[in-house]
């Protein structure tokens, strides 16, 4: 699985991207990592998830990943975010900071 992330916005405006090739992590965590994007329903989420209202210093996401016969692309505002899809986004953030 292929993975490109990217956070924008905050409070200093950075963006933060990253890139992950899960063939290359330990077969426990690619194994992990599935199951994140599994319960996440990944797959299933609307292209662009937006908040209702705007708010200054928010975070926003782009997520894409690419499986063997699949690829989907989200953008995420902070407020809009589905509680299931914050625990991979945690896990690429963490992965990131490893690098």
């Amino acid at each position: 699985m292929q993975i490109h992330f990217e956070r924008s916005g905050g409070f200093a405006g950075l963006r933060l991207a990253h890139d992950i090739d899960s063939a290359i992590l330990p077969a426990d965590q690619e194994a992990h990592l599935k199951d994140l994007v599994e319960q996440s329903r990944f797959f299933e989420l609307p292209a662009v998830l937006r908040a209702e209202r705007p708010g200054a210093d928010r975070f926003q996401y782009k997520l894409r990943l690419k499986g063997d016969s699949q690829e989907h692309t989200i953008e995420v505002d902070e407020a809009a975010m589905p509680p299931g899809l914050r625990p991979l986004l945690n896990w690429i953030m963490q992965a990131k900071r490893k690098a």
